[in-house]
């Protein structure tokens, strides 16, 4: 009876579970059904259009499609809308619209380092099958005429983002080349981010400073962003005197308009739907248990989206809507109440959050107590310029004068307080820190129920503890004995991680863009380290510098050792170089003038080094050997001035080449400076000049690792870089086949251990 009544009572929750488990197992089984193809192959396939996403700005070509192919099987793709085929129109271009592709087909990459984002479990969770790369339109046929809502409600998308991009366009002051504004926070996309959940249009720092500091969600349209669009409706409709049913089915309307702007998103969609049901409540003169109407609300997502049920975002949305109809304390001040209820929330989803990004912030609950409000005003404010703009056109000079009194203030502030708390080192504690603070909580909680002495408690004590030891394991020390040296998966570049038993870390170069913020960090912090102390670059170009600007960028760098730079670049390393000749989208262009304006911004420390020098830390020796003053003579090709230097940890070593050329290998090799080693990091990522015979036989190398990246363009490492190193017996680690791997070495002994 007990039972029978709990279910009646809580019948919508009971539906949930089932739906829940119902689409858990659909979706698998979908899953399983879709068509699959040969990993790297090139393929023509047709499909119907199921989405089409916004683009990074109005003026970006670019998009990003999802292709039905059939039943169970989803492609995603990008594709440039300024370069189709005659006879094909962006126009057309729309969901519904039939498509014929070529590309090369794959199921996405698992996570390639520690700590990193899978993209193969991403697309599980969209429901995508696989992807298409090098994509190619080859027939379109236009959607039909009952697509035209859809249509409707994109195109208004659409126009809302180009709207508030005209609105709030950054100052000019903020202008410049796009590479360099990827390092600094900017106020480019935070308006359409805040409105419309549309994040693309950020920039690299900007995004990542946000995660950082715990405000991301603020610009993941939810129901927060719901109660702010409302708040001046209710307003006005108390003002107005409106009856009840009046003031219902006026907010019943309007609450459509953030889940039309953010594309019904799943965060606004629960919000959104409770709203109504609470509408619907008050209509029929009842009112609905809070469980039941979430739960009721998460079976209809469910039933028009099933694979929500393996999304992050799905679960943490609800449990933060429950949360909040538990934690919300009984006050006068409504805006106290939602504060002291989102600090709450925060709380509870921390452990998902930190989970995600390998650690948290500290400061990021508190700090979220000062930004709610002020992104409160920031969104209310947009919402009415977008009104404006809309209803308005001809007063767009006007309206954009309006724009920037009522938001640049607020919004300049807002930025640089996440700016500081995002670079606020010693308030972040990396995932094991954090577990090992939940453990000694947990044990605390226990041994104060054990004073108390009672025998039920005595067992709860004992069941937390052991529920402790099981969800939250013990994190692995690093021995004491040995270095560990984890060469990271960054594509076509280098990046390096030295692990120092002692807590010393060392970074050699950081990859190409993104590479440092998305690979380096969390790699970091699955280690339980959040900066390093010491970041070796090894010269200028893209591919080995740009990674370490990002981590210099959010203040996880303590110093720098740069090669020794030409005489001519010694007189100008205060200048970056003018735009006109700074070809940023090119990878030869050398960074080093601008990583040192950066330094000294940061008052981050350098050094620089040249051959014949040493570099002692702790048990290890560094000894550099390139570049000497004759490679620095040859200023044609930054690649000249790579570092090349020895890393010796008691009997082993490991010969670092970087992006050595073919004059600096002969160099080496007529100096007779060479001498054998255990392991070669392979020069230029196993380009065909170096590596030559020669300087293999005098460094008689047991083992050479390759980084370069999948399907590169350049074909590397070429087939005769890789015959000559297996006519000399060396064994070969390649990073496009197998991903980050640790090197251990101690005293005793040497080891290779694939992370994966």
């Amino acid at each position: 009876m007990k039972i029978r009544e709990n279910i009646t009572e809580r019948l919508a929750l009971c539906l949930f579970i089932v739906i829940a488990a119902l689409s858990l197992l659909g979706s698998e089984l979908s899953l399983k059904a879709a068509s699959i193809f040969t990993e790297s192959e090139s393929l023509k396939v047709s499909g119907r259009v199921i989405e089409v996403a916004l683009p990074a700005s109005g003026s970006d070509g670019y998009r990003r499609i999802k292709l039905r192919m059939n039943r169970h099987t989803v492609i995603s793709m990008g594709l440039n809308l300024n370069r189709l085929p005659a006879g094909c129109s962006a126009e057309d271009i729309k969901r519904g619209a039939i498509m014929t592709v070529s590309g090369i087909y794959s199921r996405g990459k698992a996570a390639q380092n520690p700590g990193a984002f899978s993209e193969k479990n991403w697309f599980r969770s969209e429901g995508i099958s696989a992807k298409l790369t090098s994509t190619k339109l080859l027939a379109l046929e236009p959607a039909a005429r009952y697509y035209r809502p859809l249509h409707k409600l994109d195109g208004f998308r659409l126009r809302s983002l180009e709207l508030l991009e005209k609105s709030f366009a950054p100052k000019s002051t903020e202008t410049g080349p796009s590479a360099i504004s990827d390092f600094q926070i900017s106020q480019a996309g935070i308006m359409q981010a805040l409105l419309m959940g549309h994040t693309g249009g950020m920039t690299a720092y900007t995004s990542k400073a946000l995660s950082e500091a715990g405000a991301y969600h603020l610009v993941c349209v939810s129901g927060m962003h719901l109660m702010f669009f409302l708040l001046p409706f209710r307003k006005l409709s108390a003002w107005a005197s409106l009856n009840f049913r009046l003031k219902r089915r006026l907010l019943s309307a309007v609450a459509l308009i953030p889940a039309l702007l953010s594309g019904f998103g799943h965060g606004i969609n629960r919000a959104t739907l409770l709203f109504l049901l609470a509408s619907l409540d008050s209509r029929l003169q009842r009112r609905t248990d809070k469980i039941n109407s979430l739960a009721l609300a998460a079976s209809f997502l469910l039933l028009l989206q099933p694979f929500a049920v393996r999304q992050n975002g799905f679960w943490m949305s609800f449990i933060a809507a429950g949360s909040l109809k538990y934690l919300s304390p009984q006050g006068e001040s409504r805006l106290v109440n939602k504060l002291i209820s989102s600090l709450g929330v925060f709380l509870i989803l921390l452990p998902l959050t930190a989970r995600q990004q390998q650690g948290a912030n500290l400061l990021a609950p508190f700090v979220n107590i000062i930004l709610i409000p002020m992104a409160t005003y920031l969104t209310l404010a947009g919402f009415l310029i977008l009104f404006l703009s809309f209803v308005f056109p001809f007063f767009s000079t006007q309206i954009n004068v309006l724009a920037s009194l009522l938001t640049d203030t607020v919004l300049r502030l807002w930025l640089k307080l996440i700016q500081m708390v995002a670079n606020c080192r010693s308030t972040f504690l990396c995932y094991s820190q954090l577990v090992m603070a939940a453990l000694l909580i947990l044990i605390a909680i226990a041994i104060y129920l054990l004073y108390r002495s009672a025998y039920y408690k005595l067992a709860l004590s004992a069941m937390l503890i052991f529920l402790a030891l099981a969800l939250f394991p013990l994190p692995s020390y690093q021995n004491d004995d040995h270095l560990d040296i984890i060469f990271l998966d960054v594509g076509q570049g280098d990046a390096t991680l030295i692990l120092f038993p002692q807590g010393q870390t060392i970074l050699i170069d950081g990859g190409d863009a993104g590479m440092g913020y998305q690979r380096i960090l969390p790699a970091l912090r699955s280690q339980g380290r959040d900066h390093v102390d010491l970041a070796l670059i090894t010269h200028g170009h893209s591919d080995h510098a740009v990674g370490v600007i990002e981590l210099m960028s959010l203040g996880r760098v303590k110093s720098l050792l740069l090669p020794q730079l030409p005489e001519k670049e010694e007189a100008e390393s205060g200048q970056v170089p003018a735009l006109e000749d700074n070809p940023f989208d090119q990878n030869e262009f050398d960074w080093m003038s601008y990583i040192l304006e950066f330094a000294a911004k940061e008052k981050i420390a350098v050094r620089h080094s040249l051959a014949g020098e040493q570099l002692s830390l702790d048990t290890a020796l560094i000894s550099f050997i390139a570049p000497n003053t004759e490679d620095l003579r040859r200023t044609d090709d930054a690649n000249n001035s790579s570092l090349v230097f020895y890393l010796d940890y008691h009997r082993h070593s490991i010969l670092f080449t970087a992006d050595m050329t073919k004059e600096t290998e002969e160099r080496l090799v007529r100096s007779e400076e060479l001498r054998p080693v255990d392991y070669l990091h392979v020069a230029h990522h196993g380009s065909r000049m170096t590596s030559q015979t020669k300087f293999l036989e005098q460094i008689k190398a047991r083992w050479a690792i390759i980084s370069a990246g999948e399907n590169n363009l350049h074909n590397h490492p070429h087939p005769d870089t890789l015959d000559r190193l297996r006519e000399q017996d060396i064994s070969i680690v390649r990073l496009d086949q197998s991903a980050a791997f640790f090197l251990r070495l101690s005293k005793a002994d040497s080891r290779i251990v694939l992370w994966q």
